[in-house]
């Protein structure tokens, strides 16, 4: 019950980041771009603001988490980076030194399972589950795939192994999911970019194959 407690509480934040990560793309892009017509009349942050984009931001976020969560704890099981007491006290003779160099390897070999297993997956869901959030054409998702999920997993190796080194060797367990999703924010903040990009040359292509565009 607290387990699902404490899962829930993080879904809910991570859910929150990712919305709170869309809103500032949404206004950096709303100062980049030409304006746009707003169709919402009832909640208007800035020109331009869709609250429908942050709302599927919202729901991935909080679909993930526990995804992400369940992630973390196989890696902490399969790579402790706690020695036992046994296992401490048969290595009393180098105490100072095989500590650190038993850590280093954990974490190393936490990093290299999580950027080679998890970041292709964890990127291609949020392509796919994006996609699927905005009700893309099974064609115009599989163009996007073709796309955005290349971009995507390259600039996630630019920021995540950093980011992990730093998870791994030094926040515990239970405040994992919340600094990822902190680094997430500025994460979130270029998927919700490149999201938005790729939609508007979506849109230019469907005008351009077309007589009529709205």
């Amino acid at each position: 019950m607290v387990a699902a407690k404490r899962i829930a509480a993080l879904a809910l934040f991570s859910g929150s980041v990712s919305a709170t990560g869309n809103i500032i793309a949404q206004y950096i892009d709303s100062w980049s771009t030409a304006p746009r017509r707003v169709e919402n009349k009832f909640f208007v942050l800035f020109p331009g603001y869709e609250p429908a984009q942050t709302l599927r931001f919202f729901v991935y976020g909080v679909s993930f988490a526990p995804i992400s969560f369940r992630w973390h704890a196989f890696l902490n099981s399969r790579f402790p980076l706690v020695a036992s007491a046994k296992a401490a006290a048969s290595k009393s003779a180098t105490a100072s030194a095989q500590p650190l160099s038993d850590k280093a390897r954990a974490v190393l070999k936490r990093i290299a399972v999580d950027q080679t297993v998890f970041a292709p997956f964890a990127s291609g869901a949020f392509v796919v589950g994006m996609g699927l959030l905005e009700g893309l054409r099974s064609s115009d998702l599989v163009e996007r795939i073709r796309v955005q999920y290349p971009r995507v997993l390259m600039v996630g190796y630019l920021v995540w192994p950093a980011a992990q080194l730093i998870n791994f060797s030094i926040v515990p367990l239970m405040y994992r999911v919340q600094f990822g999703s902190v680094v997430g924010l500025f994460w979130n903040t270029y998927l919700s970019w490149s999201s938005a990009q790729m939609k508007r040359d979506q849109q230019r292509k469907a005008c351009a194959s077309n007589t009529v565009c709205i």
